[in-house]
């Protein structure tokens, strides 16, 4: 059912294009369709088949390995947010705090240096990555984030037309935050859920776009804006992008995120590579001159990026909780 989906087109959109008449159609539909869901399907975003087949390799050999080489780079060993997390160790549904969900995954981001400025200010979220010693996996890794960052910075021009701001606005902004994330989900027959646990439970993303690829196997569940589930597919060589919670207060509920859910199928195991896109750490977010209409005010409150970042995966994360308790403790 992935064709429930508009598709954009992002060739217009690749580094050096400019604002051409196919731009600016693409722009449109972005915008019409996140004026009435938050979901959309990307092509020619820029991310290729053999590295995305060279990652869902990698990422299921690292998956495959023992729990003990796994927590060996746990994310409790981080101190930005960076590792391996075990399964049902994160609740993403607010609603159903009883049942973690039932997926593992490894959480990585841009790989800063100790000299990087943010780094020496003690800046939360930045920092080195934990990566798998996984043979082939540091290459395959780094191919598909520079592809990725490149289909996030196409969609982040595309979103800049259609919201008639600069075609570099985004970027401009400063160091944008990019969450690289594997996860893997395994089949009802290995780990069966307990009533109530899905592979992800219903929410929405935080930042401001996330861009996802996948196995092909499904689970990924979309709420339309009345309230049904729709089955959402990943066509071959196609991205499903998806707007955040910080993209309201940016268009005055323009462009609102929509919730979605992944279930885990019952004879097979699946993995998806979701790349979540969050504006720099200091950035202001409010609301947006063109998303003002004259005599409107703002709809939110303005707020810091980051500190909002931070703030939802404490709400989320079982070793997140278990660090504030022993900072409140100190």
């Amino acid at each position: 059912m992935g064709k429930s989906l508009p598709t954009i087109d992002l060739a217009s959109f690749a580094r050096g294009r400019g604002i051409s008449k196919d731009a600016r159609e693409e722009a449109r539909l972005l915008d019409e369709t996140f004026r009435q869901t938050g979901f959309i399907l990307a092509k020619n975003h820029g991310v290729s088949p053999a590295t995305k087949a060279a990652m869902l390799a990698a990422s299921r050999a690292f998956f495959d390995e023992p729990v003990e080489t796994k927590n060996a780079i746990a994310i409790g060993k981080s101190n930005c947010h960076r590792g391996y997390v075990g399964i049902a160790t994160e609740t993403l549904d607010d609603k159903n705090t009883m049942a973690g969900d039932l997926k593992e995954t490894l959480d990585t981001g841009i790989d800063h240096a100790a000299d990087h400025p943010e780094v020496l200010k003690g800046t939360p979220l930045h920092g080195p990555n934990q990566l798998p010693t996984t043979p082939g996996f540091r290459a395959a890794y780094d191919a598909y984030f520079t592809e990725a960052v490149d289909a996030a910075e196409r969609m982040m021009r595309a979103m800049a037309v259609a919201l008639d701001l600069p075609l570099e606005h985004f970027m401009s902004l400063g160091e944008t935050i990019y969450n690289l994330r594997l996860i893997h989900y395994p089949k009802q027959e290995t780990v069966a859920p307990i009533a109530g646990q899905m592979g992800c439970g219903a929410h929405t993303d935080y930042g401001s776009i996330t861009l996802l690829s996948d196995d092909g196997v499904g689970g990924l569940q979309v709420m339309k804006r009345g309230g049904k589930w729709i089955d959402v597919s990943i066509p071959e060589d196609h991205l499903v992008v998806n707007i955040g919670d910080l993209m309201a207060i940016w268009t005055n509920d323009r462009w609102v995120s929509n919730p979605h859910r992944v279930i885990n199928p019952r004879q097979t195991d699946r993995y998806s590579i979701p790349l979540f896109v969050t504006p720099p750490y200091w950035a202001n977010i409010e609301c947006l001159p063109s998303c003002l209409s004259a005599g409107q005010k703002p709809k939110h409150d303005r707020m810091l990026s980051g500190p909002y970042l931070l703030a939802r995966f404490d709400s989320t994360h079982s070793y997140r909780n278990e660090l504030l308790a022993e900072f409140n403790n100190v």
